[in-house]
């Protein structure tokens, strides 16, 4: 029995989990009473809950269908449109308690304690632009996936996409309005263990498919049509150089997130937090894997059925998600499957929907408009900014409707460039606001000149000159302005090499709280410690883990 085209079992799954959330958002009310709460969830979160935030706020439908798009348009290579965070991860082991030692509710402290009030506002007015934007893309990406599983797109259906935008929207503004970060961790605990599921049970059914022939008759149609399908490496978007670049780039521009500051930092512990950022998003590399192989078995079935000739349309590629799910999957994972998708849109809206809501009650409301505002007002205005946020989002997603995405991702990235100062002035004491400034206006302007008015010019000419020109502006904006003032300088590094539980120490000189033995370089200005022991074995069991992913991949496709 079907209800507007949808087996009811499907609308069944959708009601119940809509219902869900809101539950949820309003159960969660009592944990986000103030502002500490309701930004960083009282930092009592543990190693599960912590694990499934970092998997859930990094995860929307773009990662999915993107890869399986990719995969089915240029074969396995596709994989590195997730995977080119791959070997981040590992620096994430010892970013996490970096963070987590700020102290602080929003990624904007960092700046005001690290440089000045100026360089604060630059931030959070790139970062509130930047994850506006990126919201926007993550309700049209969300939008269009869903239809696209519904069997709904195309102009003939326009009035989906504009029912799917507005009740997604609808509902993750009002439990992230309801329960903050809190709402968010708790969606992002279910929503992980379902999509963790649901990537991998599609792959038997294709695998299964007459037109296929198991694993050995995907390679064999893939090989006969064009044996670069099976390589990881394509010379088009994702040459070796390209994918190593990308991996160097990953970790800065993961230092520039906004919620960044909650992933790490909600945890009871910096364990927690170590733990959870680390390995939620090893948990999606692999998840990434499966992703890549359904798109490689829905390649070899549309090759095998007769369905395609040559190499995939972009249009034929952007719905193979979607086309796969309804022909592998009954009705009532199918509906699991769209919830899913949508809860996994919500998490990532709803993390970003919190942070930057916060970024600017705390940075700009009480420092500019209302410097005696108590816990209770800022709390307000920062659950009413959350909401302006999203109905911006909404707005931009209704005015554009897809015809700017990848526009709107590029902002994303730049966003990310901000990250060079922030490690910058983590590993050098010299860097100052000069630098600061610098570094972001170079990196900026330069991207924004290479990626929107030039023509033909290589994408790794695109990454890497903006990385390029903001560290040597960084280096140089520091050099030719002031020193930054010696208290300052040393009560900031004093925080992030002071672990938690261990705060008498910030009453010590810094020669004291971090003795000179303990610090591996010092070298022109440099200040990087020796990493402990967990620190080291963390980092190489990451790295080990990562590689063994990536030689996983190579074996499955020799």
């Amino acid at each position: 029995m079907t209800v507007l085209g949808l087996h009811y079992l499907i609308w069944v799954v959708l009601i119940a989990y809509f219902a869900g959330m809101l539950a949820l958002g309003w159960y969660s009310k009592r944990q986000a009473a103030s502002q500490e709460g309701y930004l960083m969830g009282n930092r009592r979160f543990g190693i599960g809950m912590m694990v499934m935030h970092a998997f859930g706020a990094g995860t929307h439908p773009g990662d999915v269908a993107g890869v399986v798009s990719k995969t089915v348009g240029g074969g396995a290579s596709g994989i590195w449109v997730s995977w080119m965070w791959m070997f981040g991860t590992p620096f994430y082991w010892l970013i996490a308690p970096i963070i987590r030692r700020l102290r602080c509710l929003t990624l904007a402290d960092y700046f005001r304690q690290r440089y000045n009030q100026t360089c604060t506002l630059v931030y959070v007015i790139v970062a509130t632009v930047g994850m506006t934007l990126a919201v926007t893309s993550i309700l049209l990406a969300t939008t269009r996936t869903v239809q696209g599983m519904m069997g709904k797109a195309g102009p003939e259906h326009e009035a989906w996409f504009y029912g799917i935008l507005i009740c997604s929207t609808v509902v993750f503004a009002i439990y992230g309005y309801w329960g903050g970060i809190v709402a968010a961790i708790r969606t992002d605990m279910a929503q992980g263990l379902m999509i963790i599921a649901l990537s991998f049970v599609a792959i038997p059914a294709a695998i299964k498919l007459q037109e296929v022939g198991g694993f050995a008759g995907v390679k064999e149609a893939l090989v006969q049509e064009d044996a670069a399908f099976l390589s990881l490496f394509d010379p088009g978007s994702f040459k070796l150089g390209n994918v190593i670049l990308l991996c160097i780039i990953s970790p800065l521009s993961m230092m520039a997130q906004p919620h960044l500051i909650t992933v790490c930092g909600a945890g009871k512990t910096e364990w927690e937090g170590r733990v959870g950022f680390t390995y939620g998003n090893i948990l999606k590399r692999i998840c990434t894997m499966g992703w890549c192989i359904l798109g490689l078995c829905w390649l070899a079935y549309l090759f095998n059925s007769g369905q395609l000739e040559g190499r995939p349309s972009g249009a034929m590629a952007d719905a193979a998600f979607g086309d796969a799910v309804r022909a592998l999957l009954n009705p009532f994972l199918q509906g699991l499957m769209l919830a899913c998708v949508m809860a996994a849109a919500m998490s990532t809206g709803d993390a970003m929907q919190v942070t930057v809501a916060g970024l600017i009650s705390q940075n700009i409301y009480k420092v500019y408009f209302n410097p005696q505002a108590d816990d209770k007002k800022i709390m307000q205005v920062t659950k009413i900014t959350g909401l302006g946020i999203v109905l911006l989002s909404l707005l931009f997603a209704l005015l554009l409707e897809g015809s700017f995405v990848r526009a709107i991702l590029d902002f994303n990235k730049i966003t990310g460039y901000v990250g060079i100062s922030v490690v910058m002035g983590i590993l050098w004491r010299r860097m100052n606001a000069g630098g600061m400034l610098t570094s972001v206006i170079l990196a900026e302007a330069t991207f924004v000149v290479l990626r929107y008015f030039m023509n033909d010019v290589d994408k790794m000419v695109v990454s890497g000159v903006p990385l390029a020109a903001g560290l040597i502006g960084g280096i140089v904006g520091s050099l030719l302005t002031r020193r930054p003032e010696t208290n300052q300088s040393d009560t900031f590094f004093k925080k992030i090499h002071t672990p938690i539980g261990q705060e008498e120490k910030l009453s010590l000189p810094l020669d004291e709280a971090v003795p000179v033995q303990d610090r591996l370089v010092t070298a022109g200005g440099l200040f990087i410690l020796k990493p402990s022991r967990q620190s080291w074995l963390g980092f190489l069991l990451a790295l080990g883990i990562c590689l063994l992913c990536l030689w996983s991949m190579f074996l499955l496709l020799r």
